[in-house]
């Protein structure tokens, strides 16, 4: 009797605690029922010890190493569960503070329950779980050594059925924590290396001696997918019309391709890699970048510390659940979604129009200090998905601003809070090969895709030929390729560059930037994270100051002819 109780504890409690690696699964269904091996084994040391003195020991170590065990595979569950892959540590390090905001602007007190509810579980559980295990070993220490065995053996055997039969997926839940732990150092030191004061020490020695005025307009989704070829023609007429209304207003331009380091999404990645020189391909890495964006070496610490006015706009952005607004590279001044003063009708995703933002720029920001040296970045929205909705472009771009009654607000039901918090942690996700479900290509999606792209292009060139004191440098280009096609391994994004002064222009032709507005050749590209030392380059050339060095891999080693070859393999 004594002996039948030792094995029901034994298998009851392996059968239990592999109960509770599911749990997640209550969540969500969808979720694969799996089993770590690890269980197997510890248990098997606790039986195997149960005769000796330090079985007690044992039972300990055991316990809390199963809790570790378990909360990795947690982890890995609500990886998958927000954004379909296994997270990776160092990402989920940023992730638990984001969840929690985010979850407690939408949750409210109910954030903090659920939190504190993990907690008080797996203490629970270890408690338990210790507990389980000395009464284990006190039953079974009684038993012959033939019942020790046949405790294991049924376990093992057990766990190899249930795998070979395909009812569980086996994890090797320490080997894979050993393994994520080791991953996330090495994209630590990666982040660590990027973040250095000595990156661009020769930028910062730089001292221009005349300060020509630059503006950059990003084009959401702006992507090299738009010379798909069903659109490509339209493309390029609209390109050449561009072209011809801006060389006879004077501007003389040359059009590149840069490599973004994501594609269709995460523009604030795009963004931080082209402002800082420095690779963000990964949330973790633009997480650790953002407090030091300030100080370190960026294309709008370049401009300040030459005196310069800086200026962001964005408009679309606007404090969402568990996003405050941000002004992280330290612009002296910044234009959000509030200060535009929008009440006209919204379309699409950023409500409001790309003509309307760049009108409230152009009349309200830039003449209070147009006349002096200044930077300007701008990030427009219209050409977000989805593409659905056109602004109309009219003769004023206040017209737009007529108050709109049409949408009313709502209250947020749990599932769209649901949405909301999914959606959000999917930033975390980490794609290296990058293929994209979002849209099916069509002939009508593709076609609003090119609609879209035009009318965003119409209202940057309008802005630029319409101010009284244009910049001496407009640069126009995408941020990523939108989320549209399938299978595509090309992250290029048009780059167009206008100036006056023709000077300014030969570090780009040096670049591979062909002349007028027509992107060249995927060969040609340079990298996003190239563009800091591009551009200064360009300034310090035009007047004849040394120039610092060109960064092909901004605050990376670039890679040897034979890393290149075996790439292209």
């Amino acid at each position: 009797m004594k002996t039948a109780r030792a094995l029901a504890l034994v298998w009851g409690t392996a059968l239990l605690m592999e109960a509770v690696v599911n749990v997640p699964r209550e969540y969500n269904p969808e979720l694969s029922i799996h089993y770590s091996r690890d269980l197997v084994v510890i248990i098997a040391m606790v039986v195997a010890a149960a005769r000796f003195r330090w079985a007690s020991i044992v039972a300990g170590v055991g316990s809390l190493v199963w809790l570790v065990a378990l909360f990795y595979e947690w982890v890995r569950s609500i990886g998958i569960t927000a954004m379909s892959q296994e997270p990776l540590l160092y990402d989920a390090y940023f992730l638990i503070g984001h969840l929690y905001t985010l979850m407690d602007d939408l949750l409210g007190s109910k954030a903090a329950q659920m939190f504190a509810g993990v907690v008080i579980a797996l203490l629970a559980i270890a408690g338990i779980t210790a507990w389980l295990f000395r009464r284990i070993q006190r039953q079974i220490s009684e038993a012959p050594i033939r019942i020790r065995l046949v405790a294991v053996l049924v376990l093992i055997g057990a766990a190899w059925g249930v795998e070979s039969q395909g009812f569980a997926e086996g994890q090797n839940s320490l080997m894979d924590l050993a393994e994520n732990i080791d991953r996330s150092k090495t994209v630590q030191n990666e982040i660590s290396q990027g973040i250095s004061p000595n990156a661009y020490k020769e930028i910062r020695k730089l001292k221009l001696e005349e300060r020509p005025s630059v503006h950059i307009y990003i084009v959401e989704s702006y992507g090299n997918g738009i010379r798909r070829k069903s659109i490509r023609q339209g493309y390029y007429d609209l390109l050449e019309r561009h072209q011809d209304r801006l060389t006879e207003n004077g501007w003389k331009m040359r059009t590149g391709l840069s490599e973004a380091p994501v594609m269709g999404g995460r523009s604030w990645l795009a963004d931080a890699t082209l402002l800082s020189g420095r690779l963000v391909k990964y949330e973790s890495v633009y997480r650790h970048l953002l407090p030091e964006l300030s100080s370190i070496m960026t294309v709008p610490q370049f401009f300040s510390q030459q005196g310069y006015t800086t200026v962001l706009m964005r408009h679309n952005d606007r404090v969402r659940p568990g996003l405050p607004l941000d002004n992280s590279y330290g612009f002296d001044r910044t234009v959000f979604h509030a200060d535009v003063n929008y009440k006209g009708r919204p379309y699409g995703w950023p409500e409001v129009p790309d003509q309307y933002a760049l009108g409230h720029l152009r009349d309200e920001v830039l003449p209070l200090f147009s006349e002096d040296p200044h930077f300007v970045f701008v990030h427009l929205a219209s050409s977000h998905i989805p593409w659905d909705e056109v602004p109309p472009m009219l003769d004023d771009w206040r017209a737009h601003n007529i108050d709109y009654q049409g949408v009313e607000a709502k209250e947020v039901d749990s599932e769209e809070k649901k949405r909301q918090i999914k959606n959000q942690l999917k930033r975390f996700k980490r794609k290296d090969d990058v293929r994209l479900r979002r849209l099916q290509p069509s002939e009508d999606n593709i076609d609003d895709y090119l609609q879209i792209i035009t009318y965003s292009m119409d209202a940057v060139i309008d802005h630029v030929l319409e101010m009284e004191n244009p910049p001496d440098m407009v640069i126009v280009a995408g941020d990523h390729q939108p989320p549209l096609y399938r299978r595509n391994t090309d992250f290029t994004v048009p780059m167009h560059v206008l100036v006056r002064d023709g000077a300014l222009l030969r570090e780009f032709r040096e670049r591979g930037f062909r002349r007028g507005m027509r992107p060249p050749k995927y060969e040609t590209r340079i990298l996003h994270e190239a563009f800091l030392s591009v551009l200064v380059r360009a300034i310090a050339r035009s007047q004849d100051v040394k120039m610092p060095p060109y960064r092909s891999h901004g605050t990376r080693k670039a890679p040897s002819k034979s890393q290149k070859k075996d790439v292209k393999q």
